[in-house]
């Protein structure tokens, strides 16, 4: 166990300490730090704070392409453009549904990029503004609910490059109907309403 863990083992011996001997509640301690340790061990190391950065860094192999589509299209992608969008609409479904950018934003920066290994060139091209600004709310320069829709948005914006409302299936079809204006104007209430507000 790392010496970065070294506080919280203290802090789990006195907590077991102040248990009187229940063995219930040492069993549930002991589970919740492991479930602690799960967590963090499962989450990606820290992101490329830029998209061509963390582009070279999978490409490399120093990190895993995690590329997913969530299989959000109507049908199998017929090219990478559509692949990329299938991608791209599954983050904008975390970012919703999930609060991906304000509970995981370095994870998203790696899956984000992961979607630009499709299409590479244009991928790039459409997604650095919003990669850009899940990196400033990894890095708390701009406060992660603030930001949220505006990086759906831009997300929005690429992937309708891409596919057609009618390409999606329904659980992110609506995504595309919404936020089409500025990014900025974008708001949480807007992509999580039935209809464009």
């Amino acid at each position: 166990v790392c010496c970065n863990y070294l506080p919280v083992l203290q802090a789990l011996r006195t907590a077991m300490a102040m248990t009187g001997g229940s063995q219930v509640l040492r069993r549930l301690l002991l589970l919740s730090f492991g479930m602690s340790l799960w967590h963090q061990s499962s989450a990606d190391a820290p992101a490329d704070p830029t998209l061509s950065g963390m582009l070279a860094k999978i490409a490399s192999g120093e990190f895993n392409n995690n590329f997913f589509d969530g299989e959000t299209l109507n049908s199998v992608p017929k090219d990478e453009k559509e692949a990329a969008a299938g991608c791209l609409l599954d983050k904008i479904g975390a970012i919703v549904t999930e609060s991906g950018v304000e509970e995981f934003a370095n994870d998203l920066m790696v899956d984000v990029a992961a979607c630009c290994t499709k299409d590479t060139s244009d991928c790039q091209a459409d997604v650095t503004g919003a990669y850009d600004l899940l990196a400033q709310a990894r890095d708390k320069t701009s406060k992660p609910k603030d930001v949220a829709p505006k990086i759906a948005a831009l997300l929005i914006k690429a992937v309708t490059k891409r596919v057609t409302a009618e390409q999606v299936k329904a659980s992110h079809s609506h995504y595309l109907k919404k936020c089409l204006g500025e990014p900025d104007v974008c708001t949480m209430q807007m992509l999580k309403g039935k209809s464009e507000l």
